[in-house]
């Protein structure tokens, strides 16, 4: 099957010029169907370059052909039309979600316990995000194997609880290529996590708040080519 678990795609032309996105549903052998807004299907063409989010496999884009386009479905905020996608050729394979990053600016409040003792409102900003782990930096010091729990919130995510291991600890020398201008806070301390505890709906939320970021992120470079 040339899909394991798939809910989400980015429709691109053959010369890979990014057209729309579109949700993924009945997988077979090698096709699916592909969902997708019905104002974006007078961009669509029968070949196509189908990049699919695949929890397993990671970023697969494969050379496709459009096919059985069905009259479009009516919901309570827009029309639907929907599409058989039937994989030709694979392209390319990118690394799992939990090898790529994003780069984000969230600000979030952690609590810790430190030395023995509970911290609460510790200001903190989040500059990075994976399916494994964040970066995030704070004045607070912390020490490697510590762990800081917080509530992520984010428009495109509902707020979920999250627990982190401290695993590095970065001075603040070394920050400038992570935080930008922020860098003029010369008490910022930066701190690499992984996540721990991580129930799977949460993991399932993230990466696809992690695929998303890095598809409009992909969107981004193509129109500047």
């Amino acid at each position: 099957m040339f899909l394991t678990e798939c809910k989400q795609a980015a429709i691109y032309t053959t010369d890979d010029v990014y057209l729309c996105d579109a949700a993924v549903s009945h997988i077979e052998e090698d096709s699916a169907i592909l969902t997708v807004n019905k104002f974006n299907t007078n961009v669509l063409l029968t070949e196509a370059h189908v990049t699919f989010f695949d929890s397993s496999k990671g970023l697969v884009t494969y050379s496709c052909e459009l096919t059985e386009f069905q009259k479009s479905m009516r919901t309570a905020t827009t029309d639907l039309l929907f599409t058989r996608c039937t994989a030709i050729e694979q392209l390319s394979v990118m690394q799992r979600r939990n090898d790529i990053k994003v780069s984000v600016n969230i600000p979030v409040t952690l609590t810790a316990k430190i030395q023995g003792k509970t911290s609460s409102d510790i200001a903190a900003t989040i500059w990075n995000i994976s399916a494994g782990g964040i970066f995030f930096t704070s004045h607070q010091q912390f020490r490697e194997g510590d762990t800081v729990d917080f509530n992520f919130f984010h428009p495109d995510l509902p707020s979920i609880t999250l627990h982190v291991e401290i695993l590095r600890i970065q001075e603040h020398r070394h920050l400038r290529k992570i935080i930008g201008s922020a860098i003029k806070d010369t008490e910022l301390i930066g701190y690499g996590c992984r996540f721990t505890h991580l129930p799977s709906r949460a993991e399932s939320q993230i990466r696809n708040y992690v695929f998303r970021q890095d598809l409009i992120h992909r969107r981004w470079i193509s129109s500047l080519d």
